[in-house]
């Protein structure tokens, strides 16, 4: 028996309509990348804090009304992570009228006077801006300057700290690699030594020295803490 020529099989009016459906998309993805059909109409930030959100949205370079699906978001992310309190930033679009900024600041832990600036240095011992130190920060003091492997470790001693301990230190002197010592803001002081492997040990003497006698602490090695005249 004969099948009738005019009936199509299931199989290929399945596939039929899916190529219909695939140039369709391709059709309304060529007019939408041609033509501004959707445009920026604002932005969205996150993760700023120390950046106005006006900068960011200035950084990216992106203008209200540029064609939405065009725009590099690659680009933008660039033009926000050159700010100098941005360490990472990711664009992204938010259909139908929105770009996307989410960013990473920078956080900054101390600060090192230079003149009558101050570097902000974050948890990696790196500068990143010169403005006024926030509430928090730690004044390193000596010969060492910021991207240096002594600033690293300068670094590396005040995160060990807990934000209450690091609340009442005024600042920490760094006379070379092995010779990191913390004056408090009681005028007591606390010999850290080098920063190693044993920081988180170290923020343990140092935590306890300060509920003790005492004007100055030694806690290089933390299980033989000395009182030092």
């Amino acid at each position: 028996m004969r099948k009738d020529k005019g009936v199509r099989s299931p199989a290929k009016w399945i596939a039929g309509v899916i190529a219909a459906i695939v140039a369709v998309g391709l059709l309304v993805g060529a007019a939408l990348w041609v033509f501004p059909i959707l445009r920026v109409g604002g932005f969205v930030v996150e993760g700023n804090e120390h950046i106005d959100s006006a900068a960011v949205e200035e950084a990216t370079r992106v203008g209200i009304g540029t064609n939405l699906v065009r725009v590099n978001a690659r680009e933008a992310a660039a033009g926000v992570a050159s700010l100098p309190w941005v360490e990472s930033a990711t664009v992204s679009r938010s259909f139908p009228s929105k770009l996307k900024v989410e960013l990473v600041e920078h956080k900054a832990i101390a600060f090192k006077k230079e003149g009558d600036d101050s570097e902000l240095i974050d948890g990696a011992g790196e500068g990143f801006v010169r403005e006024t130190p926030p509430e928090g920060t730690v004044e390193i003091t000596g010969s060492v300057e910021p991207g240096s492997e002594q600033m690293a470790q300068a670094a590396a001693a005040i995160s060990a700290l807990s934000p209450e301990l690091r609340a009442q230190v005024e600042s920490l002197e760094v006379k070379d690699a092995y010779s990191l010592s913390f004056n408090l803001r009681d005028g007591r002081s606390v010999f850290w030594g080098a920063s190693d492997g044993d920081d988180a040990n170290k923020a343990r003497a140092f935590a306890t020295v300060l509920k003790m006698d005492g004007q100055h602490w030694n806690i290089s090695n933390p299980e033989l803490v000395t009182a030092r005249d």
